[in-house]
């Protein structure tokens, strides 16, 4: 937005709408362990809880949900030094498999705002991947 003036409506939209109702659904399934993503991004977030509970995240890279044009943006090389850092912050913790430097600056990305990560079931929410027994490292991404 800030290079090019460009709008986005579907992140204008996503980034107003609030969470009640996804927290509303989380409270009604039982989960414990719930965050916002902003910031730290997804993978920042990930790093956060695993490392807080002693456990590994392991998490289907292609399971997670982007807006239209994130994609796009990212290969025109619209990535903030924000999601770069993020990406640092967790590389040395994070075993990336295959997953390519596309998504992995997707999942750092800084400029997240909202959605909220749940450890637990949400039904008709996305499951992206697992918490297992702590491994060599905090996130495992497939």
């Amino acid at each position: 937005h800030k290079a090019t003036g460009e709008v986005f409506p579907q992140a204008v939209a996503s980034m107003v709408a609030l969470n009640r109702e996804a927290a509303a659904a989380v409270r009604r399934a039982g989960a414990r362990c719930v965050t916002d993503v902003t910031g730290f991004g997804l993978l920042g977030h990930l790093l956060k809880l695993a490392r807080a509970s002693g456990v590994t995240a392991v998490g289907d890279a292609s399971a997670v949900p982007y807006l239209e044009g994130a994609r796009e943006a990212v290969r025109g090389g619209f990535v903030s030094g924000g999601t770069r850092r993020n990406l640092d912050w967790v590389a040395p913790h994070t075993d990336f498999g295959s997953v390519g430097e596309e998504d992995r600056l997707l999942l750092a990305d800084a400029q997240t705002s909202g959605g909220l990560l749940v450890a637990g079931e949400v039904p008709g929410a996305p499951v992206i991947g697992e918490l297992v027994t702590a491994g060599d490292a905090l996130i495992v991404l497939r």
